[in-house]
């Protein structure tokens, strides 16, 4: 393969990211103390200990920020690894090229005006990317404010000051710069701890799944937070969010802005349910990535997981001085999906010699007012729910530390000493939002108690995404399908394909249809109709037909040569008056009863072939229940697909009606995904609306497959 066309899931060498994100030895290029952005970078890496020496270079001024500086990257002794430049927009490719003569292999660039600005920003941002490519010199951004590594005292970002610089196991990486400032301003009041703490900008080079990808082997890091507007490499962000699952590390991302897909079918009802935000929602939903909705979230999510690790198990207990604290966690967890079972009895039977006789042992539990000064309580309630085996983590909600308050510095010690007792991680949070203090800090550090979260709904929040992504993270590997029968399929002819062609083919896939004669006459139409013991519907039968309906193609309910005769000639009347010329009339028996689905494949130009199983046939589009995942999909995929359905239980015998076959109707859907993925880039969509669901009976009654 060709170093010209890398496959698409191929990232940037690791050791051009190392030599970015690990420099030995750093220049500050264009410093000035003029320059607000100049003045925060230098300002910023001062702020670590134990700080990575760095260069600043400036031809102008002989000191800056108190600082010697050198005139040129050449005068550097040793040379250097990675280039900060501050440098203004014009000026960049000449400090490029400097860099590059002192030994750079990397660069960050802060300034704007590139491909932000319009077309001719674009140019000139990829006439930066060929000069870089020609000094190989891997680029970060431009258009964004640097980067942190702290477990190794490197600060090149122009990130707030109040970002953290303690390490942690926390990693961060933010398309937005000011997005990122505000990102690790939150963490710091919550005394959240990062590896990495990454900007990427423009991505005229690295983008987020590049650092991800690379991050996820990082030692020091245990889970990684994204903020993304666009994954400009999709393939190479499921790669890293695989090794993620491997290594047991969780990927939480905040995806902001939606748009309808680049190419989408016109034709095909499959493509309304389809839209980009809906898809990268698929996307993160099979490869396990944590969602959140906040920048807020994004934070209090990722240290939760990165602090505690892949739950043993799934659910949640919680307990709390407060019993309004309880409720509350008890309605917004059901909003949440936080998983709050209930106790049994042995755990019950040792709450109740805990708590004091008006107590009642229920999860969330109200510990009672008597916790408060009594912090043994809190230790003997905590170890009777960390002995219950559903519960794999456990929160504890209590006011935070403060000066005069000294029974609270002790119910910290006392659910320290349990969380290390037990070995069931914990989470202590206020009722009410609080950020975290010195003392508070300083009392975790000595009680062992690794995360405090700021309040209730951001415990929710956090622990129910934690809680989904052990759940999905301990279930065992599904294979996926690799296409139809093992073998590529072809699509006959050149142009639009008509529905009996579709049915064709996908009847050679696996899918059973509703009976249907093809008639080219009247009298085939009556004789056809005479077959059947059942009422009939016509539909027109043209490739230049898309949706029947909307032109008066479909005749439905009919019975008797009459009937029959008069609908087959209004049909092709109807055909004749819109110039379409019809293969035929399709001849079906008509059905009265079943769950109608939509079940089609389209193609985003990002992600590849999507799936959308959507509940209501003619109605798909205003019912809006709709379930996407992106091919190749597992038969546990198509499962969860159903499930995730708003009008699921009417698959499951609702009100007396037939429960339908879900293997049968699994083998369906993953035939008809099949084929579309046999058939690959020659189709646009491969569509089966509806397919008509009646007990152990799952036949196609329509299909559109539309060419590329």
């Amino acid at each position: 393969m060709s170093d010209r066309h890398p496959p698409e899931d191929a990232g940037i060498p690791a050791a051009a990211l190392d030599c970015l994100l690990r420099p030995e030895r750093i220049a500050l290029v264009g410093a000035s103390d003029k320059n607000l952005f100049s003045r925060r970078a230098f300002a910023q890496h001062a702020r670590i200990a134990d700080a990575r020496h760095i260069t600043l270079v400036n031809p102008r001024s002989s000191v800056v920020h108190g600082v010697e500086t050198v005139g040129s990257c050449r005068d550097i002794d040793g040379g250097i690894d990675c280039a900060f430049l501050l440098t203004p927009q014009h000026a960049t490719a000449d400090a490029l090229r400097d860099a590059a003569a002192g030994g750079a292999r990397a660069a960050a660039i802060l300034s704007q005006g590139w491909a932000e600005e319009g077309p001719a920003g674009r140019a000139q941002q990829q006439q930066l990317v060929s000069l870089a490519e020609d000094l190989g010199i891997t680029l970060l951004g431009p258009n964004h404010l640097g980067f942190a590594n702290l477990w190794d005292g490197i600060a090149l970002c122009a990130l707030g000051l109040d970002m953290p610089i303690e390490p942690g196991s926390f990693a961060l990486v933010s398309q937005s710069g000011a997005v990122g400032s505000s990102l690790v301003g939150y963490a710091a009041r919550n005394d959240a701890r990062f590896s990495f703490v990454v900007t990427t900008g423009n991505e005229a080079m690295v983008t987020v799944a590049d650092v991800v990808h690379h991050l996820v082997e990082d030692e020091n890091t245990k889970a990684i937070g994204v903020f993304a507007e666009s994954i400009r490499k999709p393939a190479l962000f499921r790669k890293a969010a695989r090794r993620a699952a491997e290594l047991g590390k969780a990927i939480v991302i905040l995806k902001a802005g939606s748009s309808e897909l680049a190419a989408q079918t016109a034709q095909a009802h499959t493509g309304a349910l389809v839209g980009d935000d809906r898809v990268i929602d698929a996307v993160l939903r099979q490869d396990g990535v944590i969602r959140v909705q906040s920048v807020e979230d994004l934070i209090c999510t990722g240290t939760l997981c990165a602090n505690v690790g892949p739950l043993a198990v799934a659910g949640v207990g919680v307990m709390s001085v407060s019993g309004g604290a309880c409720d509350l966690i008890a309605d917004l967890g059901q909003e949440a999906g936080l998983p709050l079972p209930g106790f049994g009895r042995r755990t019950t039977d040792r709450l109740a010699e805990v708590l004091p006789a008006y107590g009642h042992p229920q999860n969330p539990l109200d510990i009672t007012g008597t916790a408060a000064t009594r912090p043994d309580m809190w230790q003997d309630a905590y170890a009777a729910i960390a002995a219950e085996p559903s519960i794999g983590l456990i929160g504890a909600v209590t006011s935070l530390p403060t000066s005069g308050e000294p029974q609270r510095a002790e119910t910290f010690q006392a659910i320290g000493d349990a969380i290390r007792s037990t070995g069931v991680p914990g989470v202590i949070l206020p009722q009410i939002d609080q950020p975290q203090s010195e003392q508070v800090r300083e009392i975790k550090a000595r009680t062992g108690v690794s995360t405090v979260l700021p309040g209730v709904e951001r415990f929710v929040r956090a622990a129910a995404g934690l809680a989904r992504w052990s759940t999905w993270l301990a279930r065992e590997p599904q294979p996926a399908p690799t296409g139809h029968r093992g073998a590529l399929v072809t699509l006959p002819g050149s142009g639009p394909l008509s529905e009996h062609t579709a049915r064709q083919m996908l009847a050679d896939a696996g899918v059973d249809f509703i009976p249907a004669v093809l008639a080219t006459s009247r009298e085939e139409a009556i004789r056809a109709a005479d077959d059947v013991s059942s009422a009939v519907v016509l539909k027109m039968c043209s490739p230049h037909v898309a949706h029947k309906t909307e032109l008066g193609g479909v005749e439905l309910d009919l019975t008797g040569a009459d009937e029959v005769g008069a609908a087959y000639d209004r049909l092709a009347a109807r055909a004749e008056g819109a110039g379409i010329r019809l293969d035929g009339i399709l001849v079906s028996p008509l059905r009265r009863s079943g769950v109608e689905l939509l079940v089609g494949v389209t193609r985003d130009d990002d992600w590849g072939q999507v799936l959308a199983i959507a509940m209501g046939g003619a109605l798909v589009e205003i019912l809006d229940d709709s379930a996407l995942r992106v091919l190749p999909i597992s038969r546990r995929d198509v499962e969860e697909m159903l499930e995730e359905l708003r009008g699921h239980r009417l698959l499951s015998g609702f009100r007396g009606s037939k429960p339908a076959d879900i293997d049968r109707l699994v083998d369906t859907i993953m035939n008809i995904a099949s084929l579309a993925s046999a058939l690959g880039d020659q189709v646009e969509s491969v569509e089966v609306n509806p397919l008509l669901v009646d007990g152990n009976r799952i036949e196609a009654l329509d299909a559109l497959i539309t060419r590329r």
